[in-house]
């Protein structure tokens, strides 16, 4: 017997550590000092405005990137990091919101950018740290009333930089004022202002110890190209005409300079004109000569021939697009003789569907290599790489790519090329930085996209938590409880555990993906990746700790999710759907058999100039239209509203007309609810309470005014507090030590308005108001608060957390004020 014990032992031993594996999960904990550590932190830069390759010697290249959201970059080609772990050349610096970036540009190993904030700012930066080297302040010279009525075009430049041959900046802003700096010390050297107000200045070139600054001079019905000269060393100024009539600046090019020509090309009526800076001679080109002859593909065009800029430097070659007759483009390369100040075709790019996003670059013999990026279809960029001065396409790349998630590819900048000849076959290997419509940022190399970013969360509007479904249970997913008496009474208890045994294997399918992306978080470098497949089920975790995040843009919408370092789950980009998106709503929270749902609303703006607010109902877990399957007529997955709206809510939509519109299928129904809806709206510095009242007229509801409450002269409402939606209070109130209770103060109808004074330093009153009655039940007073920071309110349950920005002269930084509201200050004690 004991023989057989010992025998047995060991398999008894291995069959009960398999099936305590079966069970086995996972858990994560908190010791107490990781408390308060960011789980995840994303960084972004936001919609690059202005992006190029920049070579760092002996470090490398990286990508310099000055953003919509006024933030200039380096940023690593690797993996798009801003923070590399190999090479330490990324960097970011975050200017003011109100900040806005005019131009950016580099030389050799620096970069200038200029900025508009109280005057213009100039600062010179390293390029390989980021470091600033000086900063310089522009004034623009001339009356107030002669700057303040110059209007730019649309998409030209506010500004623009030339670096000169003696070690100057020379810089154009508010389209007027020109000033060159010592680029070493950053010291002005002159400045010079045109003081014609009808004409405006985007572009400066810079040759032979003059600088040409080019404009357009409004007219009658057109616009006349303007030159002005400018002598380097004494900022002597010449004006000069050109014969010209154009309607847009997007007519006109300004190509060349420094050790080549500068020219001027426009479209003018059915002829290319040019004109070589500095001389009154203009050359032309009957566009009828070059449609029929030089460049076939323009043969059966219908459109207005376009005119892009490559942002080639100082070379002359440029690139022509018109539209055909069957709804394609198609392009041509050109470029203008420096010697002779002739138009030459280099290269007829032909027809192709789609629209395109062209750039160019050069290879190490100093040869024009230009890329086409087109978004053809449903899953798929085509990108094609020539070399106009030999007529060849050298290569086409098909790359997948959703349009649905991020539009289609509007800009991109080739980064580098790398020429290859093989058996006399030269081949040309590519790494292109592209910009969707979306905001967010590729890096495509060969057949495939290396990286991207969601650079669109940079310009996030409103983000919504969302609670997840929980997991269903075993008995759920078998129907346990379901079974028929008949078959509960006849299975046995080990076929029910067979059956939980099967469904617990099936769940090892998802166990290669999690070790494979595990083992390339490390080899990759890229953590921005979690180690759990993103095709996994969302579920809520054990705590509920695990959420998404819902972001909603201009355009998009984005869900994060929380429990695994903010990976993107979906993301769902509208496009001509939606002009703007404004709100976000949780119209239903997770349950067992249905999927939550979230409703976003937009406006949408019509050729007319008519304004609809449309609201989409989406699958939360999904970000596809929620259609139900029974009623579905009746309840589409979108819904237009005339006109814009001020405030919306759950139910009803209160338009400007103060006239409400009710979303319901039975009117009756609201009515019960109308005589206790309430709400506020908010001005600069007041808040006015409204309730409802039938117009029985016309079956509409008319909004009453009921209260209002003016704050004092000169203060501003700062910030607003709002509970959460789909509020879970967890207890009713808080105990204490001896078993004694304070009773939370729970009123829905609170709301905590911080308003902000103007006097310097100003003061921060916080008001705690019931918008049924509109009585200020609690005020308090904060002095010495910085007016420039943001206030930042949040109420949860009793609790009203809010935070400023506390300016004194011995200490600065951010406060936070935590109340904690109960019905008595006495124990065991509530209200009647």
């Amino acid at each position: 017997m004991s023989k057989m014990f010992l025998i047995s032992l060991p398999k008894c031993f291995s069959l009960l550590i398999i099936t305590l594996s079966l069970y086995w999960q996972v858990v994560c904990g908190l010791y107490e000092d990781q408390a308060g550590i960011n789980d995840w932190h994303h960084q972004y830069i936001g919609t690059p405005k202005f992006s190029f390759f920049h070579k760092v010697p002996s470090r490398g290249s990286v990508i310099l990137v000055a953003s919509e959201r006024n933030v200039i970059a380096s940023i690593s080609p690797r993996n798009g990091n801003i923070a590399d772990s190999v090479r330490v050349t990324e960097w970011r610096q975050v200017l003011e919101d109100d900040e806005v970036i005019l131009a950016y540009k580099s030389h050799q190993s620096s970069i200038v950018s200029v900025s508009h904030r109280d005057g213009y700012n100039v600062r010179l930066l390293e390029a390989h740290t980021g470091f600033m080297i000086w900063e310089q302040k522009i004034k623009p010279i001339g009356h107030d009333d002669v700057v303040t009525s110059r209007n730019f075009e649309d998409d030209a430049p506010k500004a623009d930089v030339v670096f000169t041959a003696d070690s100057g900046i020379v810089i154009l802003v508010e389209g007027s004022t020109i000033v060159n700096l010592n680029s070493t010390t950053g010291r002005q050297i002159w400045s010079s202002s045109i003081t014609d107000s009808s004409s405006l200045f985007y572009k400066l070139v810079e040759r032979e110890q003059n600088v040409f600054a080019i404009g357009l001079k409004k007219s009658f019905r057109s616009y006349t190209i303007e030159v002005v000269t400018c002598d380097i060393r004494s900022g002597a100024l010449k004006s000069t005409s050109l014969s010209s009539k154009i309607d847009h600046i997007k007519n006109m090019l300004v190509l060349g300079g420094g050790p080549n020509s500068g020219f001027v090309v426009w479209v003018e009526g059915k002829h290319m004109r040019v004109n070589r800076l500095g001389s009154s001679n203009i050359e032309q080109a009957p566009l009828e000569t070059l449609y029929g002859n030089v460049i076939p593909s323009f043969a059966h065009s219908t459109g207005k021939l376009e005119l892009i800029d490559l942002n080639l430097g100082s070379r002359t070659e440029f690139l022509a697009q018109i539209q055909t007759k069957d709804g394609n483009y198609s392009a041509a390369v050109l470029k203008v003789d420096p010697v002779g100040g002739r138009l030459l075709v280099l290269h007829d790019m032909e027809d192709r569907e789609g629209i395109s996003a062209y750039s160019g670059t050069f290879d190490k013999n100093e040869r024009l290599i230009m890329s086409r990026v087109r978004t053809v279809q449903e899953g798929q960029a085509v990108i094609e790489i020539v070399a106009p001065a030999s007529h060849e396409v050298i290569s086409v790349h098909k790359i997948p790519y959703s349009i649905s998630t991020s539009g289609v590819i509007k800009k991109a900048t080739v980064l580098d090329v790398l020429a290859k000849t093989s058996n006399e076959k030269v081949n040309v290997a590519y790494r292109m930085y592209a910009i969707s419509d979306d905001g967010s940022t590729h890096f495509l190399k060969k057949d495939e996209i290396v990286w991207q970013k969601e650079e669109s969360l940079a310009h996030a509007t409103e983000v919504e938590f969302l609670d997840l479904p929980e997991r269903k249970l075993w008995t759920q997913e078998v129907d346990e409880l379901a079974e028929q008496p008949e078959e509960a009474e006849t299975i046995s208890p080990f076929a029910r555990y067979v059956r939980r045994l099967k469904t617990h294997f099936e769940q090892l399918h998802d166990l290669p993906n999690y070790l494979i992306t595990y083992v390339q978080r490390f080899v990759t470098g890229d953590y921005s990746q979690g180690p759990t497949s993103a095709k996994l089920s969302i579920y809520r975790d054990t705590f509920g700790f695990r959420k998404l995040l819902i972001f909603i843009t201009r355009k998009k919408v984005i869900a994060l999710d929380t429990s695994n370092k903010g990976q993107i789950v979906w993301s769902r980009y509208f496009g001509n759907e939606v002009f703007e998106f404004q709100r976000i709503f949780t119209v239903r929270s997770s349950t067992v058999k249905f999927p939550p749902i979230v409703v976003t609303t937009g406006i949408i703006k019509h050729t007319d100039g008519s304004i609809f607010t449309r609201l989409f109902r989406l699958n939360a877990l999904t970000g596809e239209d929620f259609i139900p399957t029974e009623n579905a007529l009746l309840f589409p997955s979108t819904f237009d509203v005339q006109g814009s709206t001020q405030k919306i809510f759950k139910l009803p939509l209160e338009e400007p007309e103060e006239r409400t519109h009710i979303l319901a299928l039975i009117v009756k129904e609201f009515l019960k609810f109308a005589p206790s809806f309430y709400f506020a709206l908010s001005g600069s510095n007041n808040l006015k309470g409204y309730g409802f009242v039938l117009d029985k007229n016309n079956s509409l509801f008319e909004i009453d005014e009921l209260w209002n409450i003016e704050f004092p002269e000169g203060d501003k409402i700062a910030a607003i507090g709002h509970r959460p939606q789909h509020e879970k209070v967890a207890s009713l109130g808080r105990v204490l030590g001896d078993r004694s209770v304070f009773y939370k103060y729970l009123n829905p109808h609170l709301v905590a308005v911080a308003t902000i004074s103007s006097s310097v330093p100003a003061n921060l009153n916080i008001h705690l108001i019931d918008i049924v009655k509109g009585t200020i039940l609690y005020q308090a007073t904060h002095d010495n608060v910085g007016s420039s920071h943001p206030v930042l309110i949040t109420q949860v349950e009793n609790t009203i957390l809010y935070h400023y920005w506390k300016d004194c002269q011995s200490e600065k930084g951010y406060e936070v004020v935590v109340y904690d509201l109960y019905e008595s200050e006495n124990k065991d004690e509530r209200f009647n």
